[in-house]
């Protein structure tokens, strides 16, 4: 039984609202808005402010943010790539940017239940040149430069329906507040608004349900079915220090499941450890967050947890499909996909932040000619598109095009170590497994159409996890 095919379809009718619905309270217009003050949507309005400043073109920006503050939905540690920082802050020196420390040492181990075995780090993980960061704290300083800038930022509203006018997105409606489970008004019960603007962005992360919605309802797929990935993640104060940044492959994880662990030092005595497991695994009594508890009783993590304590706890999903799970389209009338919302993540170098910057730059750009034309049209936004495939970053992740289907593979993880030397690891970092094709290989071939439940979607996936 896969799961995914079994999935309610979305409610479009409830989802995607007409110019003019009724049921709205206060109404807002803006050139430009952006849901979602994540990475990509920060730096999708960080650069078109920059955009309109150097042309003397003043351009009303909105971010709208479910959360009641900056960075509240976004989980703490992570490598990062600082190329975006500094296209997008020229003038601003590394030592300013919101990170904690620069990659030193860095370790790949492969886990037994009692010993942790030294790998050559694949080339696809080497971090030298990249930082050692707080994702909440980047995207608080993201936010303050955004509004240093003019922009507007709005927290503590989410965006829950896409206002349209024809087949274009014109806008969004917010989730009302204060409602009683029978749908009644409550004691401080406050009506939706209505934000429209000229141009929509949508970067609410991964899984967004207004992205599904627009994919949905104007029939957009991709050639592979997304795949998903669950990510727990804490963070420790240590009484030991952690001198390095640490992923690991094998144990607690069954051989049929696929992820592994990683373990960053974001301060002398304090430190991100997380675990990450595909959600294509076969055992449905399979429980992430176990395998979690377990895995920090082994000695590698436990030598540095002892006698520390938990700070803060969390999990998010993670796009993984790659290349072939994009989106056909990530804009049309009016509208652009963002970072996670249309799947930039790339799984071999474990990338996903930088990525998501670059693609909120790109749509930037499209954005201020399609204002400056005065033409949002979806052909006008698809230079969004035309920038985007350009190299280098679409290189990267064309190169590892067919790498997160293949690796997916049931007990590929053991075969490529199986065949031991440091080309077969690298072959399975660019998703070059004999016998898989460009598109997933025999597993992932499906007819690329539509499908209630799937966004972006195909008729009849293999092997995919689709949460909702």
């Amino acid at each position: 039984m896969i799961p995914a095919q079994y999935q309610p379809p979305l409610p479009l009718d409830r989802l995607i609202l007409r110019e003019g619905a009724p049921g709205a309270g206060d109404h807002m217009e803006l050139d430009v808005l952006i849901v979602g003050a994540g990475p990509a949507g920060l730096a999708c309005a960080i650069e078109l402010a920059n955009l309109g400043r150097r042309e003397d073109t003043e351009i009303n920006i909105g971010v709208l943010e479910k959360a009641e503050a900056l960075g509240e939905h976004s989980l703490s540690g992570a490598v990062v790539n600082p190329k975006p920082f500094r296209e997008l802050f020229p003038d601003v020196p590394d030592a300013e940017l919101p990170f904690r420390r620069p990659v030193g040492k860095e370790a790949v181990y492969l886990l037994t239940a009692g010993r942790a075995l030294r790998l050559p780090t694949p080339p696809t993980m080497h971090n030298g040149g990249n930082y050692v960061a707080s994702i909440c704290e980047i995207v608080r300083w993201l936010g303050a430069k955004a509004e240093a800038l003019g922009v507007n930022v709005f927290t503590g509203f989410p965006a829950a329906q896409l206002l349209t006018q024809g087949r274009r997105v014109i806008g969004v409606r917010t989730a009302a507040s204060d409602v009683n489970r029978d749908g009644t008004p409550g004691a401080s019960f406050q009506a939706p608004n209505d934000l429209t603007a000229k141009v929509v962005a949508l970067a609410e992360g991964t899984r967004g349900l207004l992205s599904q919605a627009w994919c949905e309802w104007e029939r957009v797929v991709s050639p592979n079915p997304q795949i998903f990935a669950l990510g727990v993640k804490e963070i420790w104060e240590t009484k030991r220090p952690l001198d390095r940044i640490v992923h690991t492959l094998g144990w607690p994880l069954p051989s049929d499941a696929f992820g592994g662990s990683f373990m960053y030092p974001l301060e002398p005595n304090l430190v991100a450890l997380g675990l990450v497991v595909g959600l294509d695994y076969r055992d449905a009594g399979l429980d992430v967050h176990a395998l979690f508890q377990r895995m920090k009783l082994h000695p590698l993590f436990r030598r540095i947890l002892e006698g520390g304590e938990m700070v803060e706890w969390g999990a998010k999903t993670i796009p993984e499909g790659g290349f072939y799970s994009l989106p056909a389209r990530r804009s049309g009338d009016g509208v652009v996909l963002l970072g996670d919302a249309a799947g930039f993540v790339d799984v071999p170098s474990l990338k996903g932040i930088h990525y998501a910057m670059q693609s909120g730059m790109y749509a930037a750009r499209a954005i201020f000619q399609a204002l400056t034309t005065g033409d949002p049209s979806a052909a006008r936004l698809a230079e969004y598109e035309a920038r985007r495939v350009r190299p280098p970053r679409q290189q990267l992740v064309h190169r590892a095009r067919s790498a997160p289907h293949a690796q997916h593979a049931p007990g590929v993880q053991g075969r490529v170590l199986h065949r031991g030397h440091q080309s077969s690891a690298d072959d399975a970092d660019r998703g070059a497994i004999p016998g898989w094709n460009d598109r997933g290989g025999q597993r992932c071939q499906c007819e690329e159409v539509g499908n209630p439940g799937l966004t972006p979607g195909v008729s009849k996936p293999r092997r995919s996890a689709h949460v909702q």
